[in-house]
């Protein structure tokens, strides 16, 4: 029997495949207007336009890749749904593969993304 889904873990499941397409258009309707967006300890974004950019300046240095997902705790009474994964992109200078692994938490207001923490070591990306 498939495993059922919150409206919450789908908005997210379409976030991130619309991330794999770069489809922007797609990935907006998934934040809150308001959406608060942190990668690790680095300066927040905030507002849905905002972490568009964002995630389209990150893009123009490499290109996600389908990610190994390890556990996803979907909690709607929480109105939070928990991604853990190991990151794969393509560094666009060298086309070399980078991994790390990566815990998404993500809050939701209904079925929009209002706070998006991503908590990740990127150091590989920067490494030869």
């Amino acid at each position: 029997m498939p495993e059922e889904k919150s409206p919450q873990r789908q908005t997210c499941e379409t976030l991130f495949g619309s991330m794999l397409k770069q489809d922007w258009a797609t990935f907006e309707t998934c934040l809150d207007d308001n959406v608060f967006y942190r990668v690790g300890s680095g300066s927040s974004v905030e507002g849905k336009q905002a972490v568009t950019d964002f995630l389209k300046s990150l893009y123009t240095q490499v290109t996600m890749q389908p990610p190994d997902v390890r556990q996803v705790l979907d909690m709607p009474e929480k109105d939070q749904v928990i991604f853990e994964f190991e990151a794969h992109y393509l560094r666009l200078s060298d086309n070399k593969i980078v991994n790390f692994a990566c815990t998404d938490v993500l809050r939701m207001n209904g079925d929009k993304i209002k706070e998006w923490r991503v908590y990740v070591d990127m150091s590989p990306l920067y490494q030869d």
